[in-house]
């Protein structure tokens, strides 16, 4: 009985490894084609669904599609009494009004589930706070994770300088110019300071002082939504709030529309939320991997990665695995060291 018990369980394990390559290859040539192909549409309930490659989110108005049901690639929105189908696409981070037809196509097949790698090699890819001219010894701002924020009080947070006895945060913009002095390698925004002005830049220092009154600088950039377009995001937020979601689906819905929205340290911040509570969510850690790469947290990613990885496994969601598996290996590659050109030397 042993023996067969095992055979069992080896030709089961290979079942689900050839169904995580067929995946894996799926995804991959997905993101060369723009076609996926059409299917027979069935509704979808939520993030837990294995198969779904989800597109957008439902929010009233379809025969089929309950209201706050995903719907995935291919799947035919068929409105209620020839209207429209009022829908959350994740690649625009906004609420249409859909008509009958493939929901994919109306959402527009310019979303890309993968994430963009930022790496140093290529910086035109990177959303960052990070200068031009820093580097490992200089201490580059973490948080905000990006320059473009909600929040007028961010905060800040940076990388450790070696031998540094202290730093000197500076910010300087519109009704803004203050410093202070910290030793730890974070500052919450001084309530006693003006909070920086929606709608315009302000620029970050953080100085490391060294020995013998020497100082490393890095500047950083950063700029708190203008309130028009924030009070557009909140309506959005207050309607897929109002579809009472599991939170993990919530959580990952937000951060569809914090990313199309360039804010991504929101959408870091909502996913963190929902792994400090535990989450099990291969999701969760599979997004969160993809938003740390978006801004070049490559070692972040790769742990995000990880996880996704071992939940998707437990789940037996072989969707969620190949993403993660590719994601990891983004990351990974993110991290080599750069090659240097000779003719540059």
């Amino acid at each position: 009985m042993q023996s067969g018990t095992k055979s069992i369980i080896k030709i089961e394990k290979k079942v689900f490894e050839f169904q995580v390559a067929a995946i894996t290859l799926i995804l991959l040539l997905s993101n060369f084609s723009t076609a996926w192909g059409q299917r027979q549409p069935v509704a979808r309930g939520n993030l837990r669904e294995p198969m779904c490659q989800p597109v957008a989110r439902i929010i009233k108005g379809d025969i089929r599609l309950a209201a706050g049901s995903q719907a995935c690639k291919g799947d035919h929105l068929q409105p209620a009494n020839s209207a429209t189908v009022e829908v959350l696409c994740y690649g625009k981070g906004n609420i249409l009004q859909l008509k009958s037809g493939i929901i994919d196509e109306q959402c527009s097949l310019l979303f890309n589930n993968q994430a963009q790698v930022c790496i140093r090699e290529k910086r035109f890819n990177c959303f960052r706070t990070k200068g031009p001219e820093e580097d490992e010894n200089t201490p580059t701002l973490i948080t905000p994770y990006s320059p473009l924020i909600l929040n007028p009080r961010p905060v800040l947070s940076w990388t450790p300088v070696p031998n540094a006895i202290g730093y000197i945060v500076q910010i300087k913009g519109t009704g803004v110019d203050w410093s202070k002095e910290v030793n730890p390698t974070s500052l919450s925004y001084p309530q006693e300071q003006p909070a920086m002005q929606p709608g315009t830049i302000s620029q970050i220092n953080v100085l490391a002082k060294m020995a013998e009154q020497k100082f490393i600088v890095s500047s950083s950039i950063l700029m708190v939504l203008h309130p028009q377009k924030a009070q557009q995001i909140k309506v959005i937020i207050e309607r897929i709030q109002s579809l009472k979601l599991h939170p993990d689906e919530l959580a990952v819905d937000l951060n569809y529309v914090y990313k199309a929205n360039d804010l991504l340290s929101e959408a870091i911040e909502v996913l963190k939320e929902r792994i400090k509570a535990r989450t099990q969510n291969p999701t969760i850690y599979r997004v969160l991997g993809d938003r740390y790469l978006n801004v070049g947290l490559s070692e972040e990613a790769s742990r995000e990665y990880r996880m996704a990885i071992q939940y998707a496994k437990l789940r037996g969601n072989v969707i969620e695995l190949a993403k993660a598996q590719i994601g990891l290996e983004l990351s990974l590659q993110s991290q080599l060291p750069t090659r240097i050109n000779p003719d540059q030397k």
